[in-house]
């Protein structure tokens, strides 16, 4: 075996974790074509294969290079590790914490209060990816995860805590009287979401209401708050943060049943759990009102 460059492993770790080396490049900010070097080099400097194409395509570790990733992974924290503790030495935290959670939360939560964050820790930077889709915690995908339910996956690694509540309400277009929000059509969700709290409790009012269906369906909160916004139709959409914007109005609901709420939980990874910039993020997100 040759002398190998340790900067080459977290090529490695990023093939890994995108499974494509464009994926893996844009992760990187570097060219697909210098991942493949970078791996290629690797391989021929520890005289072993380390990964091997499946038939989508993708690039999936054998056996040594899972070994080998364990190891690389260490390396990472422990590059983490001192990147918090330059922070601590120079009195400021610095590095990037990657946050997913759906558009909603994104948008309408996190980006309206990120200042507060900015103001009290400047060398921090936020990577928010507004991902409908429970990214991997352990493959760092992201370092954090702001989900509307408490993840049945993941086992003892994955930390779960829950931050509040969100309760929903009915809105619509706030250029219309009372009674005109009332007559407009009921916007759904598409069939892959029918399982969600709210999509569950709006199917059952359209069914008691002659109004009916908007000619449209959506796949998540975001969408729906703009399509009611829009006046496309009325919706549920969660109370405190839609009341705050003037472009809805509340949709009198007295002939309905109790309406939905749904808990907002933040997921971590047990390794990420001593990371001075991961607890000043997680600081921040429970000091945010998530009623």
């Amino acid at each position: 075996m040759q002398s190998f460059n340790w900067n080459d492993l977290k090529y490695l770790i990023a093939l890994h974790r995108s499974e494509t080396l464009l994926a893996a490049a844009r992760h990187l900010g570097t060219s697909d074509t210098t991942v493949a070097r970078r791996i290629v080099d690797l391989q021929d400097k520890l005289g072993v294969t380390l990964f091997l194409r499946d038939g989508a395509g993708r690039y999936v570790l054998t056996e040594i290079g899972h070994a080998i990733l364990i190891q690389a992974e260490t390396t990472e924290r422990a590059a983490m590790a001192v990147e918090d503790l330059l922070g601590h030495i120079t009195t400021r935290l610095t590095g990037v914490v990657r946050i997913s959670s759906v558009p909603v939360i994104i948008n309408r939560i996190l980006v309206p209060q990120i200042s507060r964050l900015q103001d009290q820790e400047p060398g921090l930077t936020l990577e928010l990816i507004p991902e409908a889709r429970l990214l991997d915690l352990s493959k760092r995908e992201a370092d954090l995860a702001l989900r509307f339910a408490r993840p049945a996956t993941g086992g003892l690694r994955i930390k779960a805590q829950k931050l509040g509540r969100l309760a929903f309400d009915l809105f619509a277009t706030s250029t219309l009287d009372e009674h005109e929000r009332s007559e407009l059509p009921w916007i759904e969700y598409e069939d892959a979401q029918a399982s969600l709290p709210q999509a569950r409790w709006l199917a059952k009012a359209a069914q008691r209401d002659p109004v009916g269906l908007a000619p449209l369906k959506v796949a998540d909160v975001e969408t729906a708050w703009e399509a009611a916004a829009q006046g496309l139709g009325k919706t549920l959409l969660p109370c405190s943060i839609a009341a705050a914007d003037a472009r809805l109005q509340r949709v009198d609901i007295r002939n309905h049943t109790r309406l939905p709420a749904r808990d907002v939980w933040l997921l971590s990874h047990a390794d990420q759990s001593d990371r001075a910039s991961v607890m000043a993020v997680k600081n921040w997100l429970n000091g945010l009102s998530w009623t």
